[in-house]
């Protein structure tokens, strides 16, 4: 077995003063803040705030224009189906059978002759 020729020592500093250190710990309630500590506090407050502000009247302002579209779109639905009926109209008094009724009571007739196709 290996032995070394060196010996253990055991040293404290504090036996060899003669005196013991105490270290002070600090009541952290009861410590003040410097003038920095406080504005910074009072600057992210009122960020936080002008945040949190902005924030609730985009989403406010988010909501009416939802409702805007919802309300255009609704307006678009009515006009779509009124086109739809007059376009409906349309095609029922330009019909080509309801002309040759009309035509008949009025003592009209039609003569093929007279009817030229442009392409």
């Amino acid at each position: 077995m290996v032995d070394t020729s060196a010996r253990r020592l055991e040293y404290d500093p504090e036996e060899a003063a003669g005196t013991r250190v105490t270290s002070i710990v600090p009541d952290y309630r009861q410590v003040s803040y410097n003038w920095r500590e406080r504005a910074l506090v009072i600057v992210a407050s009122v960020v936080l705030l002008v945040l949190a502000t902005m924030c609730v009247s985009t989403s406010i302002a988010a909501t009416a224009a939802e409702e805007q579209l919802t309300h255009v779109q609704q307006q678009m639905a009515k006009k779509e189906t009124s086109v739809t009926g007059l376009n409906q109209q349309i095609g029922e008094l330009t019909s080509n059978t309801r002309l040759n009724r009309i035509a008949r009571q009025k003592g009209l007739s039609l003569i093929e002759k007279n009817i030229r196709t442009i392409r």
